[in-house]
């Protein structure tokens, strides 16, 4: 292991000499789903490098066939474990809720371009994280999944406005309303991915290829044009936060969400 890489709690960080870095989320025995270290991993090395001139390019990654699942549903279970009634209050949902917030919000705190490289499944606050990169490039088995609904929840990590902003009111409400699947396919045909790529060798390729091509241009024309770029496109981010934040703190206190946690936790058991 270089000077510049760690890894905590199956999230490796680096930044190599020329001003890439990256993050590969592995966590594979719960298909790279993050808990409270590996976000806090995350978001800590994102505020970083939001700081740091000499990064140029951001690159966040899974490893293992998975891209990420999402928030892992084991900790939010212990978390309302911790209440008496079985449920979370409003503190510990608005705490749960304000870390997937906080990870969309590192990522876009970025100056530098940020990619995401999905091999498999993004699914809930997993596809927020690649959603609310700049760049996104995907494997053919890959797919895209707003599972939120599925246990009375609401999109969140910017999700509700980003998924719309790329792929319509249309697409977006199939999503987020009926928890539809999204491949791969579909969603570059869409306009939610930059690139569309066979497998896992192919997905290297083209990340590294973009790369080249970031790093070797000028950096503040980069930053500016991302700025203006974002102005436009995500004008309303901190505002989707801000709606999901008070309708997701409502739903993880709701008899629909402890009714799904007491049934994963009856199967985890079993």
């Amino acid at each position: 292991m270089s000077d510049n890489e760690a890894v905590v709690d199956e999230v490796r960080v680096e930044v190599d000499a020329r001003g890439v870095a990256r993050i590969e989320i592995d966590r594979q025995h719960r298909m790279n789903a993050l808990n409270g270290k590996a976000s806090a991993t995350i978001m800590d090395a994102l505020g970083e490098w939001s700081q740091r001139d000499d990064v140029r390019v951001v690159v966040i990654d899974g490893v293992g066939g998975s891209f990420s699942t999402g928030a892992d549903v084991i900790d939010i279970a212990q978390a309302a474990g911790g209440n008496p009634t079985g449920g979370l209050d409003a503190t510990q949902a608005r705490g749960v809720i304000s870390s997937g917030s906080d990870l969309a919000r590192a990522v876009r705190s970025v100056r530098a371009p940020v990619i995401a490289a999905v091999d498999g499944p993004a699914v809930g606050i997993g596809a927020s994280l690649a959603f609310a990169s700049d760049l996104v490039f995907a494997t053919e088995r890959s797919y895209f999944l707003l599972a939120f609904i599925n246990i009375g929840l609401m999109p969140d990590g910017g999700a509700s406005m980003s998924v719309a902003a790329s792929v319509g009111r249309a697409r977006a409400n199939a999503m987020a309303l009926l928890g539809e699947k999204l491949p791969a396919a579909e969603a570059f045909g869409a306009g939610l991915l930059s690139g569309l790529v066979a497998d896992r060798a192919a997905l290297d390729a083209k990340v590294d290829k973009a790369v080249g091509k970031l790093v070797g241009t000028s950096a503040s024309a980069l930053r500016l044009t991302k700025a203006a770029l974002d102005a436009h496109t995500m004008g309303d981010f901190e505002a989707a936060l801000d709606r999901e934040l008070d309708g997701q703190t409502e739903l993880l206190q709701s008899a629909e969400f402890q009714a799904a946690m007491a049934a994963f936790a009856g199967s985890s058991k079993s």
